[in-house]
């Protein structure tokens, strides 16, 4: 009786351990599930763009291809209160994507936005269309590596998770979503700047519904009448209508509209598009504020039109339709337009701080976010400003204007978790292939970040490229605290850690049973050896040793160079005396002190 008492007691503490219901592997297990399968749900539209983020390694682990700093795509930190999901292993945590609401609705692509820009007239319509989430397991120290992935929903009108639809996703379907839809002839944008004209990724994405079975059946219009409904079941009649607002050269928006339907253009008498100023709210199921409005005639069903309307966060189009003189009736909301034109933060290399540019009232304006825990940041870069370039071909003093990054007033009510906010207007006029850039001195070959030029979509390889699914390391850091090289796989499957402040890379590795250390140089860090002319490295049985209790150690410059290294980076190795073994370390030390450590790796781990 005891005994089975216990094998009871212990049953139920497995089930309170979390309420995942059973793993999918495949698009029909998660077709079967129902998850999300009809409009205005947005969690399969969800799942398939960040399949498209995902990047898989030559060791077959999962990484994300952006840092997800700043809260975008709804990112934020998931406490598991709930017990929702499977409790964490040590260097984890759990975070969720997905958010429409708040100003995260603005960096996600049209076809994960579709059904929440549209009004409806039922609470239920009105809940569903942002409830449901991704929830991803990360490392601590990049948030970039992932371990586990889980689709849950809220339950409508509340903010506890449903465990009934709550499913973990196997990290191989990820890999089969971004795969499946594909055509591999497709050149995509640089995952820096995400675009919701990419009409190839909708396209793809509506194949991906078609598949799981989602049908958009719960469509109202903005003045309580129902969409026609297409003949098709799987497409609204008027879902392909775009409205959008990008860029004049003269900082002004430029009004572009598409596919809006011959039977709209011949049943109404007049047609316009109002371009709002919203100030506090993009959601159209709530009557944003709007400081202004210009509206503007249309007669064909897709055009362009350059307006007077000063560049601006938060406006947004909606196109307006008329019957007769008296009648009035909004029909269909675009989104709005982001300041930052949808790139998110640039991370600043070898730094806890990230750069960014945004459009206000028609001029380039930068942003700065300081991680709070970088309290001496003033005194570090006090010498580093901020260039503004009407192009990025100019050299790097050729700016039109700069300030100084100490000199950015603070901005009090722009509200993150772990980062203070300072702001610069410019008077630069935003337009096309404006960039801005972050020097650490006054000297004009210290760049730490530049953004992405405004409205210029590089190309780089389709993420359908099977054969490449990990990119080469480019010729700038894509992210301050690690890179990959695909070459060594002795590594115990840990990535390289970057130096602080430095274009160099340090990994702990084995050969012969040996703790071996390897150092990562860029190649256009030409005087490393005098930088590091005192640097060493230094080996230690356990991570809890203090700096001067090192079993072995050897200088920097010492380390012996391995032929002609990779693409980016000359590769140095030493091999030290000390057996490896779990708990193994080693760190790098900027000179004969015991306390300027720059980095330390992850303590060797048995396997």
């Amino acid at each position: 009786m005891g005994a089975m008492r216990k094998a009871l007691l212990f049953c139920l503490f497995l089930a309170s351990v979390s309420s995942v219901k059973d793993q999918i592997n495949n698009i029909n297990e998660l077709k079967k599930c129902g998850y999300g399968s009809a409009s205005p749900r947005h969690g399969l539209q969800l799942l398939f763009w960040f399949a498209q983020r995902v990047d898989v390694d030559q060791n077959n682990q999962f990484h994300l291809n952006f840092t997800p700093n700043q809260n975008a795509y709804g990112f934020h930190y998931f406490g598991n209160g709930e017990e929702l999901l499977p409790p964490l292993n040590p260097g984890q945590t759990y975070y969720s994507f997905g958010k429409l609401s708040g100003p995260s609705v603005n960096t996600f692509p049209r076809y994960v936005l579709n059904y929440y820009l549209q009004r409806y007239n039922t609470i239920t319509e009105k809940q569903e269309r942002n409830m449901d989430r991704l929830m991803v397991s990360l490392d601590n120290k990049t948030k970039r590596r992932i371990f586990r992935v889980f689709i849950t929903a809220h339950n409508p009108g509340s903010n506890d998770f449903n465990p009934n639809e709550t499913y973990e996703i196997n990290l191989e379907l990820i890999l089969q979503i971004r795969e499946s839809y594909c055509n591999d002839n497709v050149i995509f944008r640089t995952t820096q700047h995400y675009d919701d004209d990419d009409e190839e990724e909708e396209k793809r994405c509506r194949q991906f519904l078609t598949e799981t079975g989602y049908s958009s059946n719960v469509c109202t219009t903005l003045n309580k009448r129902r969409m026609k409904r297409s003949p098709y079941p799987q497409c609204n009649a008027y879902e392909g209508i775009k409205l959008e607002i990008k860029t004049t050269t003269q900082g002004y928006a430029k009004l572009i509209w598409e596919n809006i339907p011959a039977d709209i253009m011949k049943n109404n008498n007049y047609i316009y598009i109002d371009i709002c100023q919203n100030t506090y709210s993009s959601d159209p199921n709530e009557d944003p504020t709007q400081v202004g409005k210009e509206y503007f005639d249309i007669h064909k069903s897709s055009g362009a039109l350059d307006t007077s309307v000063s560049l601006n966060a938060g406006l947004q189009p909606r196109l307006r339709l008329y019957t007769s003189y008296i009648s009035n009736a909004l029909f269909w909301y675009g989104p709005e337009f982001d300041g930052a034109n949808k790139v998110i933060p640039t991370r600043i290399k070898g730094l806890d701080a990230s750069l960014q540019l945004y459009a206000g009232h028609g001029k380039a304006c930068a942003r700065l976010y300081i991680e709070k825990t970088f309290s001496k940041w003033e005194d570090v870069l006090y010498y580093s400003w901020v260039g503004f370039y009407k192009s990025s071909q100019d050299e790097n003093d050729d700016y039109y204007t700069y300030q100084y990054a100490v000199k950015f007033p603070k901005i009090n009510n722009y509200i993150t978790d772990n980062y203070d906010v300072y702001q610069y207007n410019s008077s630069l006029t935003i337009a096309p292939g404006v960039q801005i850039r972050f020097l650490l001195d006054k000297k004009y070959n210290n760049v730490l970040a530049q953004t992405t030029p405004w409205e210029r979509n590089q190309q780089v390889t389709s993420v359908c490229d099977k054969g490449n699914l990990w990119p080469k390391p480019s010729s700038t850091w894509s992210d301050p605290e690690f890179f990959y090289e695909p070459e060594f796989y002795d590594a115990n499957n840990v990535l390289p850690i970057k130096i602080q402040m430095y274009d160099a890379g340090l990994q702990l590795f084995t050969k012969d049973g040996k703790a071996c250390a390897r150092l990562y140089i860029k190649k256009t860090f030409t005087d490393w050896d005098t930088t590091f002319y005192y640097s060493w490295v230094g080996f230690y049985t356990s991570s809890q040793e203090a700096h001067k209790y090192y079993s072995t150690y050897q200088y920097a410059v010492n380390f012996e160079k391995m032929g002609d290294g990779t693409e980016n980076f000359d590769v140095y190795q030493f091999k030290s005396e000390l057996a490896i073994a779990p708990g193994v370390q080693v760190r790098f030390l900027m000179d004969k002190s015991y306390d300027k450590k720059l980095v330390e790796t992850e303590p060797w781990k048995s396997g």
